[in-house]
């Protein structure tokens, strides 16, 4: 099993399974996919919304092929690469360290 994130406030992860957590995800997850137009670095990549934050319009997601992202929702897509704006972090620890320092 690949580690895992773990999110602290303002942060609400949403993987633990209930229904309100899973109508986040697809909400979220459909959002996402309206706004990521062709030339985006998720333009036709699989991934899993896994958190959100409270206090912006960023979302987690761990992508199918390994690694995870910070994304920006801007809601208003589609839209123009860069927009969304994306972190993709190939390592835990750097995903870890960049929401300890945005908080």
């Amino acid at each position: 099993m690949s580690e895992q994130p773990v999110f602290v406030d303002p942060w609400w992860d949403l993987r633990c399974g209930s229904p309100t957590e899973h109508r986040q995800r697809e909400a979220l997850a459909t959002e996402l996919r309206n706004e990521v137009a062709a030339g985006h670095p998720l333009h036709r990549v699989s991934f899993e919304v896994i958190a959100r934050s409270e206090a912006t319009d960023d979302i987690i997601i761990e992508l199918t092929t390994g690694g995870w992202a910070k994304v920006h929702l801007t809601w208003q897509g589609p839209d123009r690469p860069p927009w969304p704006t994306t972190t993709i972090y190939n390592a835990i620890g750097a995903l870890e360290e960049d929401l300890r320092l945005s908080r």
